[in-house]
């Protein structure tokens, strides 16, 4: 199997995470009444990081360098969008109608960096790696608001591990790069510490607040589940997800935590899908995550977990690795931790994560772990401009002994609106 890599096709991984911590339209900047009621508003953030990243040869423990054009020893500086692109939303909003508020959000999600080349003339041209940059529409939905607590129809961030990239601390960085050259947003800790959930179709209803309690489940589209060979591809019914959430200020301290699960079943086409499987093979994703954020004060302090099988290690269910060589759910599971400090307008924190994938059946440099520790300090010039500097230590280990180590430095700033 090759080594885990994400494709810088994917463009924009968790966009407007940051303005998502609620299914409703985030906080606008500028809000215009109109009749009856009705409210149109917009909000947005500019995201630019210059990205310094230097990745060492494959090798193994005895030294020796492995043999592999497609994990060559590189050096990359770019300027670049970070974890979050940038973003450009709008909103509307109804008066309430019989004790309802229906609200709907258009978000779009552009990058600022060319596709492989300086002169890139736009999205999808030949050859590939000329493309230019790209606008991703993540968010696309309507909500209902009530008694009754909420219904959100549309696109948006899955439920299953949505907290978990939520709660990064890198959320607002850089963290471990998507890739050395491309296009795309970078990785944060996902891959090293969580898997990424994605934006998708759904229909999600959570409950009314209950003393800090809210519960959430989604009925949303499905996704295949693949290995670097082939994927299930044959779906006939949803993917659930569902999510238990409990926040609460206690006074000297505050507490946001929550656990979430996810299942979906796949079958395979007659060839297989590129895998040795007979035709109509079920196989299916089963996980779990959750976690704990909590604040004494100046200190925050994070845990956060997620394991299942049919999951994967990077792409929750479609990174290549939720399969083996057989077509056989493979286990993953894995952990992010983080403590910061506030002084004045500066918060220093320091993260770690990792993934462990199990070895399944097929070639032995199959990817064991993947681990990653930052260092960010985080500095609100002002309510609307944030200047970030991160350096981030990544390493990959393989079940065949060989590892490859980065090391990132990332320098940026984001403006919000």
């Amino acid at each position: 199997m090759k080594r885990f890599r994400l494709s810088s096709a994917i463009m924009g991984l968790v966009g407007c995470a940051a303005l998502v911590m609620s299914a409703a339209p985030a906080k606008a900047a500028f809000v215009v009444g109109g009749e009856n009621g009705w409210q149109f508003s917009t909000d947005g953030m500019i995201n630019v990081f210059m990205v310094y990243d230097a990745k060492d040869q494959l090798q193994y423990k005895n030294g020796q360098t492995k043999v592999s054009s497609a994990n060559d020893q590189m050096q990359s500086f770019r300027i670049r969008t970070g974890l979050l692109p940038s973003i450009f939303a709008f909103n509307v909003k109804s008066p309430t109608i019989n004790g309802i508020d229906y609200a709907a959000r258009l978000g779009l999600y552009p990058q600022i960096q060319n596709d492989g080349t300086r002169t890139g003339l736009g999205p999808g041209m030949a050859p590939a790696g000329s493309g230019g940059t790209t606008i991703d529409i993540r968010e696309v939905f309507f909500t209902a608001d009530g008694k009754f607590g909420q219904f959100l129809i549309g696109r948006a961030l899955n439920l299953y591990e949505g907290k978990n990239i939520l709660t990064d601390m890198t959320l607002m960085g850089n963290g471990v790069p998507l890739n050395l050259t491309g296009g795309g947003v970078d990785l944060g800790h996902i891959g090293y510490g969580y898997t990424y959930t994605s934006f998708g179709p759904q229909f999600r209803y959570t409950t009314p607040d209950m003393s800090g309690f809210k519960v959430a489940f989604a009925i949303a589209d499905p996704s295949k589940i693949c290995n670097g060979a082939g994927c299930a591809t044959k779906i006939n019914q949803p993917r659930f997800e569902t999510e238990i959430s409990y926040a609460k200020d206690f006074g000297s301290w505050k507490l946001n935590s929550w656990l979430a699960g996810l299942y979906q079943e796949a079958k395979f086409n007659q060839d297989g899908g590129g895998i040795a499987v007979a035709a109509n093979r079920k196989v299916s994703s089963l996980g779990g995550a959750g976690g704990a954020q909590m604040w004494f004060g100046p200190v925050e302090f994070l845990i956060s977990g997620f394991g299942g099988q049919g999951i994967g290690m990077g792409l929750t269910q479609d990174d290549g690795d939720a399969l083996d060589a057989h077509g056989k759910e493979k286990l993953s599971y894995g952990g992010l931790t983080h403590l910061t400090y506030t002084i004045g307008k500066a918060k220093i924190g320091a993260q770690y994560g990792i993934n462990y994938g199990e070895k399944g059946a097929g070639a032995i440099d199959q990817i064991k772990s993947k681990q990653a520790v930052t260092g960010g300090v985080y500095y609100n010039l002002n309510k609307y401009l944030l200047l970030v500097g991160e350096y981030t230590y990544a390493v990959d280990h393989y079940y065949d002994n060989s590892r490859q180590t980065q090391n990132i430095v990332s320098l940026g700033t984001i403006f919000t609106w």
